[in-house]
């Protein structure tokens, strides 16, 4: 008897096939993303490679002085550079001034250009291997912090960036910092006071290392026209003897010399000029410069002296008490035999020719004062309505009795003002205008202005005395040495009243000096 087949249910082969296809469908979906992805990717653009050989030379002027930088960039492998999206920039920095740069396309070589530039090697202006590009600006220094960037713009990329150095044994030595200081004793920086002295401080490197240390140069410009040793150029020194401390540290002093020591600077030195020289062995020169800033000197207490400024509101000339006094018209006006003006007698005054009075007075302004026939000793009488001028006279020979030819008509002419002429002078001090400059002596004894009809007679009464100084203001800041030296011995200020320039524009001038009581019995 055959055995009967039983069939049954068996889902274990199914679940293998179904299994198989999950994977594969999945691998398949998987990888079509992967292919999409990529394929949607851009397609990289093509990079310029380009090697430059840079080099930077400083341009030197007759003199050393270096007066600009000279940039040559040499292509020597890599793709040429067309003209037209090839754009070259230079940037350069000095010091903490914000950086500035200089845009420029490329092109053949062009001398004429404001900053000659272009491609030296080539007959056309796309840059190839071994053609070199060349840029010059007298407006750089080789101690600028200079770098030069070569973009292509089309691609928006950089091709070739790098920092410009000259060569060594090219470089000039390099100012790093400048400074003046009013206590050179402190590590502070104190302000510069007026008429209190000063120090002067450079730190100078050079970047071959061949400074010449005894090449480093001030020049105190506000000494110009003096006459002095002061108006030259004055050695700094590194050397760690008083004034500079420290030897061979690359600060470099100039001070405790009468350049600089008290009484100056005067205020008037603000916004004056020092000019710095440093060269190095090769000859290599560096100049720069400071600008001085001077203030009020502090004091305490209430003390210290009248600020220079305040001179124009109390009065440029001034006199002190004890620099008047009273001679007689027959001696000469240089006699020793004077007399006090405050207590005298009639006689004294009237005897021995008449008098002849002295006015010992000071200029403390900024401006050389120069006076004419109208300056006078203004007597007015306390009882009665007595107004008499004294008018200045002409010194002529000490040596000789005053009426006698010692003195003369002050020069002029009373009915033309324009006809202004002068035979003496206030002169300035522009370094201490405290002190003011040297004291001159006026001498007044006529009745009338730009005459010599002296004498004048006094009686018993009490005087108060006035002194008019009328005249012509010359220039600001200059003394009568510095005047005569520029315009010669026959300037006159009134020649120079409507300059256009402000510098040697000259001006009127008149100023009262109450002065004293006089007592005549």
């Amino acid at each position: 008897m055959r055995a009967r087949a039983r069939l049954r249910r068996d889902v274990s082969g199914v679940s293998e096939v179904v299994g198989t296809i999950l994977i594969l469908m999945m691998t398949v979906v998987l990888f079509s993303v992967i292919i999409l992805w990529v394929t949607s990717m851009p397609t990289p653009t093509g990079q310029t490679r380009l090697d430059i050989l840079s080099r930077m030379d400083p341009i030197y002027g007759g003199l050393g002085l270096e007066i600009g930088v000279n940039i040559t960039l040499v292509h020597q492998g890599g793709a040429a550079l067309p003209p037209v999206p090839t754009i070259i920039y230079v940037t350069s920095q000095r010091g903490t001034n914000p950086p500035q740069t200089d845009t420029l396309i490329l092109h053949a070589y062009d001398a004429l250009l404001a900053t000659p530039n272009g491609l030296q090697d080539g007959t056309d202006s796309r840059w190839d291997i071994g053609e070199r590009w060349a840029y010059k600006n007298f407006a750089l220094r080789s101690s600028d912090q200079i770098r030069v960037t070569i973009v292509d713009k089309v691609k928006s990329v950089i091709v070739w960036e790098g920092s410009m150095n000259a060569l060594q044994g090219f470089r000039p030595p390099v100012f790093v910092d400048k400074w003046t200081d009013g206590i050179g004793s402190t590590d502070a920086v104190d302000p510069v006071q007026a008429s209190m002295g000063f120090y002067l401080f450079a730190r100078v490197s050079d970047p071959d290392n061949d400074l010449d240390t005894a090449s480093v140069y001030a020049t105190i410009t506000a000494w110009y026209g003096s006459g002095v040793v002061c108006e030259m150029p004055l050695q700094m020194r590194d050397d760690g003897v008083f004034p500079d401390r420290v030897a061979r540290d690359g600060i470099f002093t100039l001070g405790g010399n009468v350049c600089v020591n008290s009484p100056y600077p005067a205020l008037s030195w603000a916004g004056s000029v020092i000019l710095l020289n440093a060269s190095d062995q090769q000859g290599h020169r560096t100049v720069t410069r400071l600008v001085m800033d001077v203030v009020q000197p502090s004091t305490g207490g209430g003390g210290g002296t009248i600020p220079s400024q305040l001179w124009q509101y109390i009065g440029y000339v001034q006199i002190r008490t004890g620099e008047a006094w009273v001679s007689n018209l027959n001696k000469p006006y240089a006699t020793t035999t004077t007399f006090q003006p405050y207590r005298i007698t009639a006689g004294t005054l009237n005897g021995d020719g008449g008098p002849l009075f002295h006015f010992k007075m000071a200029n403390h302004g900024n401006t050389t004062i120069f006076i004419d026939g109208w300056t006078s000793a203004v007597f007015t009488s306390s009882a009665r309505a007595s107004v008499s001028p004294l008018y200045i006279v002409k010194p002529v020979d000490p040596a000789r009795p005053a009426n006698a030819g010692g003195i003369a008509a002050y020069p002029g002419v009373p009915t033309n003002p324009g006809d202004f002429q002068y035979a003496q002078v206030f002169d300035i001090d522009p370094f201490n205008q405290e002190k003011g400059g040297v004291p001159t002596e006026v001498l007044a004894a006529a009745k009338s202005a730009f005459r010599n009809d002296w004498p004048t007679n006094f009686r018993a009464e009490t005087l108060f005395i006035n002194i008019l100084i009328s005249g012509m203001a010359g220039p600001a800041n200059m003394t009568y040495q510095q005047i005569i030296n520029r315009w010669g011995p026959t300037y006159n200020p009134i020649d120079h009243l409507y300059d256009a320039d402000r510098t040697t524009r000259t001006s009127w001038y008149a100023q009262v000096i109450p002065f004293i009581g006089m007592v005549v019995y």
